[in-house]
């Protein structure tokens, strides 16, 4: 069974990664990519959206610019980590492609009008600043969203932020809990889990022997990674956890728990256990699959 899924991404060095997974294998259909502003700004991340579908050879999938910032409140930049072109100063091909004039949230709400109720999926891989804008202003089309399974949050892991708090979650956290408190049929992939999935110097090897243009971009982007962060001998590939949970959730334990989070400037982005609408959130992953199922993909 094939899954229909639309990405919302701020790209953003594992952005990439997860992108070309998600457009490499068969269990997956991108239907429509939105971006917002997040790792860097908007501008960069449609730009590099539109640069990761040109080397992917998908460029009949349209791209669409959503939030240039949060709700109500400024960003967060991780340009230290990502570059100031947001994919690590690696090479890919300029865009084919132009972004499409129309707004995110009435893209997403449009796809989901149009596509048979719940049967459409959003992967979420940066700030939820779009996903809250279509909750509040077309509560009736979020509501057809199949699965939102989003990248964010930290549950017992230290943050990477803040003490507690990870970065798309804390980049908007109004959102976040827009979101959160939604109703919505929710997965969330914290670094509790995203932590556990780390490529090391043999991974990387790995992926140079595959020779594919797709592994060899992954392995820079990998690279790059290593270069702008600290962390030992691997690093943790976040975003791509979660197409490849929409594409084999049972390589993942999850906890049912209700998530508040904090909006408190000085704890801004902590996530708390609450009793509240409950999500899906995962906490274990079998790590070994995850890294080959993607790898295999990538070659």
């Amino acid at each position: 069974m094939t899954r229909n899924v639309i990405i919302d991404t701020d790209p953003g060095i594992d952005d990439a990664i997860a992108i070309l997974f998600a457009l490499s294998v068969k269990g997956l259909t991108v239907r429509g990519i939105t971006t917002v502003a997040g790792n860097i700004g908007l501008s960069n991340t449609t730009r590099n959206a539109l640069r990761i579908l040109a080397l992917a050879d998908r460029s009949d999938i349209a791209v669409y610019p959503g939030a240039d910032k949060p709700l109500t409140r400024p960003g967060i930049s991780e340009e230290k980590i990502h570059g100031t072109d947001g994919l690590g100063g690696v090479t890919f091909p300029d865009p084919q492609s132009a972004a499409q004039d129309g707004d995110a949230v009435t893209y997403l709400a449009a796809a989901l009008n149009a596509a048979q109720e719940r049967t459409l999926d959003i992967l979420a891989l940066g700030p939820l600043t779009n996903i809250a804008r279509l909750i509040q202003t077309d509560p009736d089309a979020a509501r057809r969203i199949g699965r939102l399974i989003a990248m964010g949050g930290a549950i017992d892991e230290p943050g990477n932020v803040g003490p507690r708090a990870e970065f798309n979650i804390a980049n908007d956290p109004e959102a976040a809990e827009i979101v959160l408190q939604s109703g919505l049929p929710i997965t969330l992939i914290p670094l509790d889990v995203t932590r556990q999935v780390r490529a090391d110097r043999a991974y990387l090897d790995r992926l140079a022997a595959l020779g594919t243009p797709k592994a060899s971009t992954a392995r820079a982007l990998i690279e790059a990674y290593f270069a702008s962060t600290t962390g030992g001998e691997s690093r943790p590939l976040h975003d791509p956890c979660v197409p490849v949970f929409a594409l084999r959730p049972d390589l993942f334990g999850c906890e049912r728990t209700g998530l508040s989070v904090n909006t408190d400037e000085a704890d801004r982005g902590a996530l708390t256990r609450a009793d509240s609408h409950p999500i899906d959130v995962t906490m274990t992953v079998d790590a070994p699959v995850a890294l080959d199922l993607l790898a295999r993909a990538l070659g």
